[in-house]
């Protein structure tokens, strides 16, 4: 099924595609007034509709259908991640933890972190492929970058949270906070987060997270993550 992001999908019977994906629709798959086509709003929602004007800059359609598509994604995954010195690493990794059902992705800026500049057009028009490849109609929260120490600081009233670092101490196995429906997960830069990181988190109540006994890359650990908790919560586990 061919699927199309809409944004501005609202309450009445009309759906507006935007300029990229009127192109899409219009010239490229060459639909036509009347044929019936697939939208996801982002938020949830998806829409069979039928084309009404098959303008290239500016796709109409009617709504025929609207269903809620969310019922399999129970549970809330915050990702926050050092951004790579190879971004093209960075945005697979979104790709994939979006396909995933990842809900939010922060950046942070440690240390160690190698490449501080974050494209977040550039993911978020990455995110938007990735949920209509998936067909699962919820768009992740795409937070701009922010440094490590604002980032633990503005996030003292949240439950689950925990830090995943490579230093050898007692630490919660992953297996164990898979349950929680609302969780928030911190991923380090090549080369860790530093002892003085991993104390600031651990002093605002982060816990030590264990992802195992190999060294993951950065994106890798992001998977992942996103792949366990994927397959715990539907059921694969």
């Amino acid at each position: 099924m061919q699927v199309f992001f809409a944004n501005s999908c609202t309450d009445t019977d009309t759906i507006l595609l935007s300029e990229e994906e009127s192109k899409h629709c219009i010239r490229v798959l060459r639909h036509k007034a009347g044929d019936v086509i697939h939208v996801i709003d982002g938020k949830g929602n998806l829409y069979e509709a039928e084309i009404t004007e098959a303008n290239p800059q500016k796709c109409c359609a009617k709504v025929l259908s609207k269903k809620q598509i969310t019922s399999t994604k129970k549970h809330h995954l915050h990702m926050a991640i050092s951004p790579t010195k190879n971004a093209d690493r960075i945005e697979w990794m979104l790709e994939k933890c979006t396909e995933l059902g990842v809900k939010e992705f922060s950046f942070i800026i440690c240390k160690r972190t190698e490449k501080t500049g974050v494209k977040t057009d550039r993911l978020k028009k990455i995110a938007e492929s990735a949920v209509k490849q998936s067909i699962q109609a919820i768009l992740p929260v795409i937070n701009e970058a922010q440094s490590f120490k604002d980032f633990i600081t503005k996030h003292t009233n949240t439950s689950f949270k925990y830090i995943a670092h490579c230093i050898e101490e007692e630490k919660t196995a992953l297996k164990s906070v898979l349950q929680n429906k609302d969780n928030l997960i911190l991923i380090g830069p090549e080369g860790d987060f530093t002892e003085e990181e991993i104390k600031l988190a651990l002093d605002n109540n982060f816990k030590a997270l264990s992802l195992g006994t190999s060294r993951l890359r950065t994106e890798t650990a992001g998977l992942y993550v996103a792949a366990a908790f994927k397959s715990y919560h539907e059921g694969y586990n």
